[in-house]
């Protein structure tokens, strides 16, 4: 059955043409006989003919080509309902998805503020118990001082043995709970830098007085490279020198006797650094993350004294001036940290 509009067809159109070439052709009839009139005739019946069978198969090819169209749209509106089945699917999974996720990051943040309580209370605890440790071992310290000094007597050559491991047991607790309340100030934001412009080098000769002890104890030589002996930074000394001390006394724990520790102090781009090079076992490559977080202890530090502190106080102090600490080891090479101060001036 055709299916197209009147004015589509060719066939319809086909006829219309035909029948005034039919009437053309009669009118020849009226008109006296002869062979152009037959002709003519002839001619005429044939076009018809011609014209119906071009116009009967050009209309064929139309609603053929009609019907695929319809074929088609509808394969086309099957695969449109399929994706739009599809989204509505994909919709509620993502719906689903998130709702999930809401729920985990609920429970993350719930179990996030539970370990900050924690980390607090943790903090406030460690903070009393140094507090509470600190005033007898100063006395400690200070007993064993005055007995090596010989204020209650002479001592024996053991006795003075003795009193030196107290003295030096007790120095070392001491400095651990020091830095146990240095962390706690830290994490507490409590600590505010007071500013001014601090000459390098003094400084550097100061720390390295303090250090020269513990290095000549380990057959280890603190060697200062030679620079501008003006040069100053913009800094809190006190914190800057606790950074260089705890940076140096790293460096020194941790190098082979018959070593050097280098310090050098160079021009960067965003100001100034200070590298403090060991000739030690070096760090392990999946130690290199972790080294400066709190408590951390390496797989090479095992058999060193220390609480895993100094390396996180001297970065966050680092961080607070505007800088930081940076490290460059490889196992068997020794060490280089790098501490980076911004220029004087520049805005934390």
């Amino acid at each position: 059955m055709c299916t197209l509009e009147l004015k589509q067809c060719h066939a319809w159109q086909s006829n219309g043409y035909s029948f005034a070439l039919v009437v053309l052709a009669l009118s020849l009839v009226l008109v006296p006989p002869g062979w152009p009139q037959k002709l003519v005739a002839a001619l005429l019946l044939g076009v018809i003919v011609w014209q119906g069978l071009v116009n009967h198969k050009r209309t064929d090819e139309l609603i053929h080509g009609q019907h695929r169209l319809l074929a088609l749209t509808q394969d086309l509106r099957g695969k449109q309902l399929l994706i739009e089945q599809q989204n509505d699917n994909l919709a509620a999974q993502v719906d689903a998805r998130t709702a999930e996720l809401r729920d985990a990051n609920m429970r993350l943040a719930a179990a996030n503020l539970e370990l900050l309580e924690l980390d607090r209370l943790r903090s406030a605890v460690l903070s009393n118990v140094s507090h509470e440790l600190r005033t007898p071992l100063t006395g400690i310290l200070g007993s064993a001082q005055n007995l090596r000094d010989g204020l209650a007597g002479g001592l024996t050559e053991t006795q003075q043995e003795y009193v030196q491991m107290i003295e030096s047991d007790s120095g070392r607790l001491i400095r651990v709970v020091n830095e146990l309340l240095e962390w706690g100030r830290l994490q507490s934001g409590h600590i505010q830098l007071q500013r001014a412009p601090v000459p390098l080098y003094p400084l550097l000769d100061e720390v390295f007085m303090l250090l020269r002890p513990a290095a000549q104890r380990k057959a280890v030589s603190l060697e200062l490279a030679a620079g501008d002996p003006a040069v100053c930074v913009e800094a809190d000394a006190d914190k800057l020198k606790q950074i260089l001390i705890n940076l140096l006394d790293n460096a020194v724990k941790f190098s082979r006797p018959d070593t050097s520790v280098q310090v050098r102090a160079e021009p960067a781009p965003s100001g100034l650094r200070i590298l403090v090079e060991d000739h030690g076992p070096g760090v392990d490559a999946e130690d290199v993350p972790h080294l400066f977080e709190r408590f951390f202890r390496g797989r090479s530090a095992s058999a060193a004294p220390g609480s895993g502190l100094g390396l996180a106080i001297a970065k966050n102090l680092a961080r607070l001036h505007g800088g930081d600490i940076t490290l460059k080891s490889s196992p068997g090479s020794g060490s280089v940290f790098t501490l980076n101060l911004p220029m004087a001036g520049a805005q934390v």
